[in-house]
């Protein structure tokens, strides 16, 4: 478990270093003078200049104040609008509001007869009186969808600074002709998973690359926004090593060494707080790490991930256990690893129980690694035993219960003992155990119940089914579904909302981009229901209680729906 102590330390020695180190600071903030920071603050929080919150008046005058008016909730945090429902809502950012539009651009247009829209330049003074009245520059009265604020001249003055900056320029990592990316592996991270996504990604990379090589021609002399999107993809596989407190610095010097636009997948086995922590200090997107302990207590915009991990496997098992009640449970107890990431899983269990009325539960730690003994599950399964046991443990942990399980003891008589009986309930981890459960004795593997947050392997079949065919195009082994499939969605992810950025390299754009497109790319990952909507960062939210068939079968076959805690 994280001691508070030592975190705070590390933080605050971070912005002591950051301090020291301005080019490290985060992107955006770091440019602003004093007018600018006012204007971020009313723009991403509905603050004003004293402190306040913001007060507005929308439609019939409905008074509203604070962080429902603040301007982010419509025109989003890179300024470059969107759509509400039927509405559209146009960009504000500088370069679409305080400059004329680009004329060359359109003029390259000509033949189709395609003109410049009509919009008016704004100036500070313009910009106060569409902010306070809701009349724009040519007089003409905005949508009534927009508020009316109340404002003062200090506070329209840094509004007018932040947007003029807001969006402006590429984000670090982009070049007029390259966009660079990073891929960050812990060394927790097993190197045989970590060398299937990195041969997925480099393979990505290199298709990528290759059949776009007439792009950069036609950026410079044509006009669709397609091509001015195209760069050549450079991929710098970032790897840890040492301790987590380490990893921060590291970090920083790889980023110092090569800025990157943004982070595409990753990988790691228990801690990730660090990279995490990294991430939103830089404002740099990591976009959907192959991570089963994502940090959840931490404050983030710019880290999307696959789901809660380990912790909504805790809440689709509570849920599940609520709904059979007390009486079937009877006395539960949990074994883990007695480390960080396995004392948060079971404080996160104990948790979804005690919200839904189910408990006590019974803590049984182990050592931080390695196998676990027979004397362990001597002890815990012999006389006294729970009636429902839950297994938050690796496959090292796993294959230990399976071994002792399937034991044999000499009788008295000189015949094998019976094997030791399983718990009428065993429920046990699939991302934690990699779906060993396969390697129980039949009398067990006919108890054990598998917490699946997954899609089951019959849906995801056609989509596996391309992956094996894109990866026999290219030579590469199909070695690890789960880390080759969520490698190739993030990679194509990141593609596609790129293609749709235009030339708007801007790192909030991109993440506005992916919120919009991840329940909508062809290929999934080996998580279901994927969806994201703005502020949203876990994708896939529910999972299934599944069992293996004794015998050669080992497919998770489903005894429960789909499971929304």
């Amino acid at each position: 478990m994280r001691t508070p102590g030592r975190y705070t330390l590390l933080r605050l020695a971070l912005l002591a270093w950051v301090a020291l180190h301005p080019a490290l600071a985060a992107p955006t903030p770091a440019g602003l003078d004093e007018a600018g920071r006012v204007g971020q603050r009313l723009y991403r929080e509905g603050v004003g200049a004293s402190g306040q919150a913001l007060q507005a008046r929308v439609q019939k005058g409905v008074a509203l104040s604070g962080a429902d008016v603040a301007c982010v909730k419509c025109h989003r945090r890179s300024g470059l609008g969107g759509g509400e429902g039927q509405n559209t809502i146009r960009p504000i950012s500088g370069r679409y509001l305080f400059t004329a539009p680009d004329l060359n651009r359109w003029a390259r247009q000509g033949a189709s007869g395609a003109r410049p829209p009509e919009r008016p330049i704004y100036t500070q003074a313009t910009l106060a009186k569409a902010l306070r009245e809701g009349v724009d520059p040519a007089g003409r009265k905005l949508d009534p969808l927009m508020p009316r604020f109340d404002l003062s001249d200090a506070e329209v003055a840094g509004l007018h600074a932040y947007l003029g900056g807001l969006s402006q320029a590429a984000a670090p990592g982009v070049t007029r002709s390259e966009l660079h990316f990073a891929t960050i592996l812990t060394p927790d991270a097993d190197p045989a998973r970590a060398s299937a996504m990195l041969a997925v990604l480099q393979a990505f990379f290199k298709d990528k690359n290759g059949g776009t090589r007439n792009e950069s021609r036609r950026r410079a002399v044509g006009s669709e926004e397609m091509y001015r999107v195209y760069r050549t993809w450079a991929l710098h596989p970032w790897r840890l090593t040492g301790a987590p407190e380490t990893w921060r610095g590291q970090l920083e010097a790889y980023y110092r060494d090569q800025p990157v636009f943004a982070v595409i997948g990753g990988l790691g086995g228990g801690e990730w707080q660090p990279v995490h922590g990294f991430c939103e200090q830089m404002e740099l997107p990591c976009i959907f790490p192959d991570v089963d302990h994502p940090p959840l207590g931490e404050p983030g915009y710019y880290s999307l991930y696959f789901s809660r991990g380990v912790t909504l496997e805790a809440e689709v098992l509570g849920r599940q256990l609520a709904q059979a009640g007390p009486r079937q449970t009877g006395r539960i107890a949990q074994v883990y690893r007695d480390d960080a990431p396995g004392r948060g899983v079971a404080r996160d269990f104990r948790a979804a129980l005690e919200r839904l009325g189910i408990g006590p539960v019974a803590d049984h730690p182990v050592a931080a690694s390695g196998p676990v003994s027979d004397e362990f599950w001597s002890d815990l399964l012999g006389e006294g035993r729970p009636d429902t046991l839950v297994v938050w443990l690796d496959a090292a942990g796993v294959e230990s219960l399976g071994q002792w399980a399937g034991q044999r003891g000499e009788g008295t008589a000189g015949q094998n003992a019976a094997p030791p009986a399983p718990p009428p309930f065993l429920y046990i981890s699939s991302s934690l155990s990699g779906l060993r459960a396969a390697s129980l004795p039949d009398g067990w593997l006919d108890k054990a119940r598998l917490v699946y947050p997954f899609g089951l392997p019959e849906s995801r079949k056609p989509q596996m089914a391309r992956l094996k065919a894109w990866l026999r195009a290219r030579d590469i082994p199909f070695e690890d579904e789960r880390a080759q499939a969520n490698a190739f969605f993030a990679a194509s992810i990141a593609g596609d909302s790129i293609y749709h950025m235009g030339d708007n390299f801007s790192r909030d754009y991109f993440i506005e981009r992916l919120e919009q497109m991840a329940g909508s790319t062809l290929f999934s990952s080996v998580y279901p229901h994927l969806s994201l909507g703005p502020g949203q960062r876990f994708a896939s939210r529910g999972g299934y209680i599944v069992r293996i068939s004794p015998g050669g079968d080992s497919t998770p076959q489903p005894v429960s729906d789909w499971v929304v805690p």
